[in-house]
């Protein structure tokens, strides 16, 4: 047990420095690295003792999602994802049963925490409770398609972490499994990434379709069991009911989606049947707001906003102190863009910002930060 120590883990890592100095400067000069040992191995000259930086510890509370201030349709919902393994925990830190509360007291959240405290938590919890709970209690809402949440990032890379965590969150079957039951509704909710990466750019076609379905089929069907289910854990694997089924599909130029899949992977998919949770970057958010192509997305959408006073769009902007100075300013900007292309007040918007990294004792500045990136004139209750 001990093989894998901080002191241990020092020591290897120290050795390996060393070895690899005296190998290319010292040759097969024995006497040199005899001379120079001891100076290589003094502290000071090629490592330093390590330092041991422990992370905060966060309160939990007990049983905090049944003591939560939420309505007892949601705890439900929790709880039985809580029965499943599903990503909820019977005992959450604190903020994130505060980010419950005040998501369902319909106020905008602001989530400033450190690295590794459950930030991301304090947004999926919110959003998936919210579209399993319109699907049951509307049923008739539910029918019209629409981007119920976008979920907003600087990076692709973080994109790429948030999808893995959707697919084992909402794209498993167990998941599944329990909404039909909960809602006595088919489909699921269905979640895709719209980025640069996404396939692909232009026109449908066929050439590119043969080219997707062969490439799907050769790094991800024809893998064995256990590398499949490796990648799923992973979140590694698209939550298709039917992978097989659709590369089939895609081989003779049909996008076609399931009402039993979680997630959408081409941009086709997504013209066609707009996706409750859209994941995007704002340059790609910029570029869907202007062209012909993601035009459907944004009349689902708002047909969906107008079809229930209750209907508002869920706006999460994660890792936001990202957004300051000129990137800022073309988000807010972009905001207020979106809010006019869909044709609503800001009112229909419901915004999750987060945060590891925000300044000290600068309140003000803070908050007039938030105004400023979401389109509102002062905070207030929110």
């Amino acid at each position: 047990m001990d093989e894998y120590s901080i002191e241990n883990t020092h020591e290897a890592l120290k050795q390996r420095v060393i070895d690899y100095v005296e190998t290319a400067y010292f040759g097969k000069n024995d006497e040199l690295r005899e001379l120079c040992r001891e100076e290589l191995e003094a502290q000071g000259v090629m490592w330093k003792e390590p330092y041991i930086e422990a992370n905060p510890a966060y309160k939990a509370l007990q049983d905090g999602i049944e003591r939560a201030d939420i309505p007892m349709n949601i705890k439900a919902i929790l709880k039985q994802m809580i029965e499943r393994n599903m990503g909820v925990y019977k005992s959450p830190y604190v903020h994130q049963v505060q980010a419950l509360e005040g998501f369902y007291k319909h106020c905008d959240l602001f989530v400033a925490t450190g690295t590794g405290s459950g930030k991301t938590e304090c947004f999926m919890w919110p959003m998936v409770t919210k579209l399993v709970n319109e699907a049951k209690s509307n049923p008739n809402s539910w029918k019209q398609r629409g981007v119920r949440a976008m979920m907003l990032y600087p990076m692709n890379a973080l994109i790429s972490d948030q999808l893995g965590r959707l697919r084992r969150m909402i794209g498993t079957s167990s998941f599944y499994d329990m909404f039909t039951v909960y809602t006595d509704v088919s489909r699921r909710p269905q979640f895709g990434m719209y980025t640069g990466r996404t396939p692909y750019a232009g026109e449908l076609r066929r050439e590119q379709d043969k080219a997707l379905s062969d490439t799907l089929r050769s790094n991800l069907i024809v893998r064995d069991e256990e590398t499949i289910d490796q990648l799923k854990k992973m979140g590694k694997f698209p939550a298709k009911h039917d992978m097989k089924k659709f590369t089939d599909g895609l081989h003779e130029g049909r996008h076609v989606t399931d009402n039993r899949d979680a997630e959408m992977i081409t941009r086709f998919e997504m013209q066609e049947n707009t996706p409750d949770i859209l994941i995007t970057n704002y340059s790609m958010l910029e570029y869907m707001l202007m062209r012909q192509e993601e035009q459907s997305i944004w009349e689902d959408t708002k047909k969906w906003l107008e079809q229930d006073e209750d209907n508002k769009l869920l706006f999460i902007i994660d890792e936001a102190h990202m957004y300051r100075g000129a990137s800022g300013g073309e988000v807010a900007l972009l905001i207020r863009r979106f809010l006019h292309k869909l044709g609503v007040k800001r009112e229909k918007l419901q915004f999750i910002l987060t945060s590891a990294s925000i300044p000290q004792n600068e309140n003000a500045k803070v908050e007039k930060f938030i105004c400023d990136l979401t389109a509102v004139d002062n905070l207030g209750k929110r």
